[in-house]
């Protein structure tokens, strides 16, 4: 498991400007729209199981 802190996860994968609300990531991240879990206070993106294609092998590529 890759974990990603969700505010860095915000500014690596959406460009400057289009990025979407903390709020909104954390409830996306509760309801389980989004992988990942939340460890103490901190929200975090589960890299691994994050499908950011259809294509597998880009998934694989864009997470590493």
């Amino acid at each position: 498991m890759k974990l990603m802190k969700a505010t860095q996860f915000r500014t690596r994968y959406f460009e400057k400007g289009s990025e979407p609300d903390m709020k909104t990531l954390k409830k996306c991240i509760e309801e389980g729209e989004l992988p990942g879990q939340r460890i103490g206070t901190i929200y975090y993106v589960d890299l691994d199981r994050l499908k950011v294609s259809n294509n597998p092998l880009v998934n694989k590529v864009l997470a590493a």
